[in-house]
C-alpha cells in the first residue's frame, strides 16, 4: 500500500493495463491514447519521456532530469486512481536487464522499504515475495530462479520477515525484458477500462444527486468524453445549486479533458405542466422535456448518445415502463451505465472518485419544483401525449433555450449557448 511507502529515487513508473491487450489490431491506436492521457494527467511532474513495452507503457522524466521526488510521487499516488484506462503503476527504477544491476538496485533501496514497512502502525503481518516476469527467455535465470535467488539474498538478512508466496503484505515485483528490467515495491491501483476519449463523446444529465456523477465517471472509464447539462428553476432553484454542480464538473473533470457544463432554465416548461397537464404526470413530462433539450445541446456538441443516472425503481420516473416513455421523446440514444447499480455500490464509487461529499450538500434541485404527491409509476404514452397536447412544446423549447448557458465550472463565467456550438 502506498501510503506506508518511502520516498525513493525512482527514475520511471510503469503502467500495466487489462482491456487494452484484447484489442487486436487496434491495440496501438488505444496504447497511444493512454500514453496521452498519461502524460496529460501527470504534467505537473514534468515532461514525460514514453517507452512501448509490449503490455507495457513505461514513463521516464526527460532531459535528464532528477529522479521523481516526494511531491512527484504524491501527485502520482494521487492521479492515478482517476485515469481511465490505468489497471495500475508502479514507480520504480528502470535498470538494464542483468542479474548485476538488478541486485544493486534492491541492494540500495531494499532497506529503506523493508524499514517503513516494519515500522506502520499497527504493525502488519511481516509477510515477504517477490514476483518476477521475464519476457527475455536469454535470461539465465527463469522467474522462480529469480525469485529463490532474492530470497535466499535477502531473508536471512531480515529475520523479521517470513516467506508467503500466496498472500504477502510486501512485495518485490521484477520485470525482465529484452532491452530493460524494472524493480518495483508497490502497484497504484487504477480505473481500468478504456482511455478517455477512445470511445466518442456523450453528453451526461448530471444532477446534484449522487448517481448522475457516477453515471459520468462509468461512461469516462469506457473511454468516453462527458459533457454535462443540468437543469434548474430559478428562482425556484437558489444560485447555490449551480455553484454545487460546477463543483462536481470540476471533480469529474479531473478524470478526462475539460468536459463543458450546460445550464438550463426548466422553469418555462414546469409551469406550463403544472397548469396544464395531469399532475401525476409531472415527472415524466419533466423528464421528456429535459431529454428534448439535451438532443438538441448534444448534437451541437457533436455527442453521439446522451447518459443519466437511472437506475431501475430507485425513484418513480425511473420504471421501466416511465423510462420507456421517456426515452421516446427523443431519438438520440440515452445510455444509463448505473440501471442495475445497488445504491451502496454506487455509494462507494462516489466516495472512491470524491463526488459524494459533493453531492449530500443539501441544495434544492430542479426536481423538488412542482413535484406531484403522487407520482404515476407506470404511464402510457399515449396518455403523456395527451398532456402533450396542452402545452406549446417548441415554443416552450424555445424559451428553455434562451436561458440555456454554458458555465465554466473553474470561474464560473458563462456565455449564451447556440446551437451552432462545437468541438
Amino acid at each position: 500500500m502506498s501510503f506506508w511507502q518511502p520516498s525513493l529515487p525512482y527514475n520511471a513508473f510503469l503502467c500495466r493495463y487489462n482491456e487494452i491487450g484484447t484489442k487486436g489490431r487496434n491495440r496501438v491506436r488505444f496504447e497511444e491514447q493512454l500514453a496521452d492521457g498519461l502524460q496529460r494527467s501527470l504534467a505537473p511532474i514534468g515532461p514525460l519521456r514514453v517507452i512501448f513495452e509490449h503490455g507495457r507503457i513505461i514513463l521516464q522524466p526527460k532531459d535528464g532530469r532528477e529522479p521523481l521526488d516526494a511531491a512527484g510521487l504524491a501527485l502520482l499516488r494521487q492521479r492515478v486512481p482517476g485515469i481511465a484506462g490505468v489497471s495500475s503503476i508502479s514507480p520504480g527504477f528502470l535498470v538494464k536487464p542483468t542479474l548485476a544491476a538488478i541486485e544493486e538496485v534492491i541492494e540500495n533501496s531494499f532497506p529503506a522499504v523493508c524499514e517503513a514497512f516494519l515500522a506502520q502502525d499497527p504493525p502488519p503481518v511481516p509477510s515477504y515475495a517477490m514476483r518476477a516476469r521475464r519476457s527475455d527467455k536469454r535470461f539465465p535465470m527463469d522467474c522462480q530462479q529469480v525469485e529463490t535467488h532474492f530470497a535466499r539474498t535477502l531473508l536471512p538478512r531480515y529475520p523479521q520477515l517470513h516467506l508467503d508466496l500466496k498472500n504477502a503484505n510486501f512485495v518485490v515485483e521484477v520485470e525482465i525484458r529484452k532491452l530493460r528490467a524494472f524493480v518495483s515495491y508497490e502497484r497504484i491501483d487504477g480505473p481500468g477500462g478504456l482511455p478517455a476519449g477512445s470511445s466518442g463523446r456523450v453528453l451526461a444529465l448530471l444532477s446534484g444527486g449522487i448517481d448522475s456523477p457516477v453515471a459520468c465517471f462509468q461512461m469516462m472509464r469506457r473511454g468516453c468524453m462527458v459533457d454535462y447539462i443540468t437543469f434548474h428553476s430559478e428562482p425556484y432553484t437558489p444560485p447555490a445549486y449551480i455553484t454545487k454542480l460546477c463543483g462536481i464538473a470540476r471533480k469529474l473533470n479531473d478524470y478526462q479533458r475539460r468536459g463543458r457544463l450546460v445550464t438550463v432554465n426548466l422553469l418555462p416548461a414546469q409551469l406550463a405542466i403544472r397548469d396544464h397537464c395531469r399532475s401525476r404526470h409531472r415527472t415524466v413530462l419533466y423528464r421528456r422535456f429535459m431529454l428534448r433539450i439535451a438532443s438538441i445541446v448534444a448534437r451541437a456538441f457533436n455527442a453521439e448518445a446522451l447518459v443519466t443516472g437511472d437506475n431501475i425503481g430507485q425513484v418513480a420516473s425511473q420504471t421501466l415502463s416511465n423510462m420507456a416513455v421517456i426515452n421516446a421523446a427523443t431519438d438520440m440514444m440515452v445510455l444509463r451505465p448505473l440501471l442495475t447499480f445497488e445504491k451502496l455500490e454506487t455509494t462507494d464509487i462516489a466516495q472512491r472518485i470524491g463526488t459524494f461529499a459533493l453531492s449530500i450538500e443539501d441544495v434544492p434541485d430542479s426536481c423538488t419544483v412542482f413535484a406531484p404527491d403522487d407520482p404515476a409509476t407506470a404511464t402510457e404514452l399515449d396518455r403523456i401525449r395527451e398532456d402533450e397536447q396542452n402545452i406549446d412544446i417548441d415554443a416552450l423549447l424555445a424559451e428553455c433555450l434562451q436561458q440555456t448557458f454554458i458555465v465554466n465550472p473553474r470561474s464560473f463565467s458563462q456565455h449564451p449557448f447556440n446551437e451552432s456550438e462545437n468541438n
